[in-house]
């Protein structure tokens, strides 16, 4: 009798252990549907950093040229100015030293050419930043540009499509990470389903107490890398 008495109580065992199985299924279920919908998100945030970060690395290349062709025009003409200032200067000097030998006529050809040589020095300097512009003109004969300043603000436009490429790529790198953390804690859920699905399967209530546990253990695993990526 005592046999007829036992084999219900261990029914009633079982189907209880099933009920919580489909519970902890259940919240597997959901558990995977939220992290696949995290995942596709933190994919989507990834590789709109990733497009960010390959904008903003055009955006710097074409920059860098730009400026790179602008201080190479600035500092020609520049160049210019102080050669042709030197040449006017030599020839000046050398129309004195022919004045003086009582060469008239090659002093006043080269005076002339002392003359064009201030000139187009005169011109360039209207087309010198470096020379008109208040920030990097010198302010006495004796000062030279102030060429520093002239490349520091010529590249701060670049410097800062640098800074925003470089946080659109550090961006990337988070959300990428991210993603891929999720499909880890994906994959953990994935043995947790396993493990839920072969308790269903067995008879024996040690065995199926076993595989639960063993499945809550990971679940919960799961969750702890779901918890820490999403507060990451």
């Amino acid at each position: 009798m005592s046999e007829a008495i036992s084999t219900p109580v261990e029914g009633q065992n079982g189907e209880r252990y099933k009920n919580g199985i489909m519970i902890l299924t259940m919240f597997t279920t959901v558990l995977a549907a939220v992290l696949a919908a995290l995942q596709v998100h933190a994919n989507i945030r990834a590789d709109i950093a990733n497009r960010n970060s390959q904008y903003f690395a055009i955006l710097a290349a074409g920059e860098l040229q730009r400026a790179g062709l602008e201080g190479n025009y600035e500092f020609i003409v520049f160049g210019d100015y102080l050669r042709n200032l030197q040449e006017s200067t030599v020839f000046g000097l050398t129309a004195l030293e022919q004045e003086e030998k009582g060469d008239g006529a090659a002093a006043q050809v080269t005076r002339e050419l002392a003359l064009a040589a201030e000139a187009r020095a005169n011109v360039g300097e209207k087309f010198s930043i470096l020379l008109t512009d208040p920030r990097y003109a010198p302010q006495t004969a004796e000062e030279l540009p102030k060429a520093e300043q002239y490349i520091v603000d010529l590249n701060e436009e670049a410097n800062k499509i640098v800074a925003s490429q470089n946080e659109a790529a550090d961006e990337y790198e988070r959300w990428n990470a991210k993603a891929d953390a999720y499909v880890t804690a994906l994959t953990i859920l994935a043995v947790a389903f396993f493990l839920f699905g072969l308790a269903q399967t067995i008879r024996n209530i040690r065995m199926r107490l076993t595989f639960i546990i063993f499945g809550i253990v990971v679940l919960g695993l799961s969750v702890s890398v779901s918890a820490l990526t999403l507060l990451g």
